[in-house]
Formats: C-alpha cells, structure tokens, sequence
C-alpha cells in the first residue's frame, strides 16, 4: 500500500478583526489502496487493511473523493485539495453546492464500495465480507466526491474493497477538512499579520516546510492575526490561474496583501513597523 498523507501545522491561535473567526482547508490524506493477486509471494502485501484518519480539530466540514484506477495507469498528481484551495469557504458550505466538477476520472474496469467506521474492528469485518456497523457507506463506485456525513468523530477508519473478484488496479482515497482555527495558548512563538488591502477577497495559503500547506480566505480590508508553533513560515498567493507567489514570513512583522501594478499581480509587502 502506498501511502501520503498531511501532517497539520500546529496553529495556535488565528483571529480576523472585524469578521467571524476564519477557517483553514487542509489536506488530511492521499492513499492508494493496491488491489495485487493474492500468492504465497505476496499474500502479506495483498492484504487489504483498514486506514487510519485522525481529522483535525474543529473541523465542521470533511469532503471526501475516491477513484478506480488500472494497473500503471494511476492518477498521482491531480489532488482534490487543489480543485477547492481557492473557493470561499462559505460557498463549500452552501446547500446544494455541486461538489460533481471535483470529480476524478477513473480508468479502472472494476467497482468498489467504500465504508467509514468509528472501530477499527468494525472496518476488518466489513473487508472480510462480514456484516459491520458503518457511520458512512458508499455501496459501488468507480468515481465519487462529497461530504462524508454521520461520523462526527476525529478519528475514523476507511475501508474499500473492490466489487469483482479477481480485478486488479488502485483505489485512491482523498480527504480534505475544513477546520475553525482553535486558540491554544501554549504553542504562540511565531506571531505575525497580514492585512487585505484589495478591493476583494483573496485565497493564500500557509506553510511550516513548503511542502504541506493549508488555505484560508481574507475578506476584502481585513485582518488576519496569527501565533503559530513553527519556527518558521511561509506563504503562497495563488490566483484562479494558479500562478503562485511564495513568501517567508519573520515573526513579529505585519504584511499587507496587495496589487502590485509594477509586477502586475498580487503581492505581500511588509508593514513598516510604527515608530
């Protein structure tokens, strides 16, 4: 089984002056579920198991995506993270939001069912065939996307198991949360601003090692006040075109989001600190 997941930066406290407390989209987890004949050679590595989720902390909306793949012709680089990154987190919200355009295309020629349970135990019944107690069901799919509904716990198991016998290929499984940031007031080392200067809204995103990021979404002549637990940060804005600026943040310092008309794109600039 190959596996990927992302780790949370340790926020501690995140506060946006004159608007309701903001909310961060985190990627949670990329698997790969690898469906190989099952032999004395590789019966260990044939064996389907469980996957552990622990769901960040105050998280209000969890989005799931799962996809059918053929043998060597597997989608690794289209993430469900980077289709939503740049959407207001407000609209992901809304009822009757259409989460199909998300969709991966799948290639597989084979079905699968997908359970999400609260015990472990219960997900190993469910792929040994047996009956098991699921907070969230997907009874046969090649490609899907939505919200995982019904669990309302921050660890989860899922478990996925192809259709038809003697099929082989990946299944790939995505979660992306939706999380209010939480105050903790022990982990504030890194403390720093950034203020929305643009006539509208903006989406950036945040990052401890450049490599594991979160989103968030400033309003229009906002403020953003963060104390994070990193020794050190980094920032990206991205537009809808997905040209990306990265930036390294110093603790204690003010930013400000703005159009630079030199540059002809958005750009962070320091605020000078007030004499």
């Amino acid at each position: 089984m190959k596996k990927i997941k992302y780790l949370n930066l340790l926020f501690a406290f995140l506060m946006i002056q004159n608007t309701s407390a903001q909310k961060m989209l985190q990627e949670v987890i990329v698997d790969y579920v690898n469906i190989v004949p099952s032999n004395r050679i590789n019966k260990v590595i044939a064996k389907n198991k469980p996957i552990k989720v622990v769901l960040p902390k105050g998280a209000t909306l969890t989005l799931y995506r799962v996809t059918v793949f053929q043998p060597e012709k597997v989608n690794t680089y289209t993430r469900l993270y980077e289709t939503i990154r740049l959407i207001n987190p407000d609209i992901l919200m809304k009822k009757g939001y259409d989460f199909s355009k998300h969709l991966l295309e799948a290639n597989g020629d084979f079905t699968v069912g997908m359970r999400v349970f609260k015990e472990q135990k219960e997900a190993e019944k469910y792929l040994e065939g047996k009956e098991a107690s699921a907070c969230f069901e997907i009874d046969s799919t090649k490609s899907k996307v939505g919200i995982l509904k019904g669990c309302g716990e921050e660890t989860v198991f899922i478990a996925v198991k192809p259709l038809e016998n003697k099929k082989l290929g990946s299944i790939k499984i995505e979660l992306v949360a939706l999380a209010d940031v939480a105050e903790d007031p022990i982990n504030d080392r890194f403390p720093f601003s950034i203020q929305n200067e643009l006539s509208g809204e903006i989406a950036y995103e945040i990052s401890g090692d450049r490599m594991n990021w979160q989103a968030f979404y400033l309003p229009s002549k906002k403020r953003a006040e963060f104390k994070l637990a990193d020794t050190q940060v980094y920032m990206r804005v991205s537009t809808l075109e997905k040209v990306t600026e990265e930036y390294k943040i110093d603790s204690g310092k003010k930013y400000r989001l703005y159009w630079n008309k030199d540059k002809n794109h958005f750009d962070l600039g320091e605020i000078p600190a007030s004499k």
